[in-house]
């Protein structure tokens, strides 16, 4: 009876472990085709992407996080949109088709009330000379979209307009994502423009 029970808990152990070997949610594959929201992030990209070194399902997926989910162009690029690419109609927009401002993307720069040190910039997010996006570690990047601290400028307090109560909410998975495609997209320089979503 005893080797019975045994026989049967190393079959059920392998059934196991041969189901999970199996899955399709395996983060170690690394011959796996790109998910559909990855495949989408690349092909909404402004930008040319540096893969060199990173993880394209982590890029794409970040892509698709940063262009087609949260907004980040809004405030943090300056103007929004290319010249006549705006989508919104008159007198907001030029009703057109909503093309991003690559020259400038996500270079940050647009004011928000009164200058600084009352009022809010918003943030480069373009890698440094380092590689690194607004010249955050992944750790600190990761610290200012939970806690809305800048870890700049830590006596500031909170990042006022910086929508983090949403973001602080999301997987370890996708704020690296949102981290990775920030590596990958080309450092700039803020534009001008008066004001977010310009």
């Amino acid at each position: 009876m005893r080797r019975i029970q045994v026989a049967a808990a190393v079959i059920f152990l392998f059934a196991v472990v041969t189901i999970l070997s199996n899955s399709p949610l395996r983060g170690d594959d690394n011959n796996r085709t790109l998910s559909e929201k990855a495949q989408i992030g690349f092909s909404i990209s402004p930008v040319k992407l540096n893969l060199q070194d990173k993880d394209p399902e982590l890029v794409g997926l970040g892509s698709y996080i940063v262009n087609a989910q949260a907004g980040c162009n809004d405030c943090h690029t300056c103007p929004s949109y290319a010249a006549g690419h705006n989508p919104f109609p008159p007198p907001f927009g030029v009703s057109g088709n909503g093309e991003f401002n690559g020259a400038n993307y996500l270079a940050g720069g647009i004011s928000f009330g009164p200058p600084p040190p009352i009022g809010v910039v918003s943030a480069n997010l373009t890698p440094d000379s380092t590689g690194k996006p607004g010249g955050l570690t992944l750790e600190k990047f990761e610290i200012a979209l939970r806690t809305g601290h800048d870890p700049l400028d830590p006596k500031f307090g909170l990042l006022a307009v910086m929508p983090w109560p949403y973001f602080r909410h999301m997987t370890n998975r996708d704020l690296e994502a949102i981290y990775t495609f920030l590596s990958a997209i080309p450092s700039a320089t803020p534009g001008s423009c008066s004001g977010a979503g310009q």
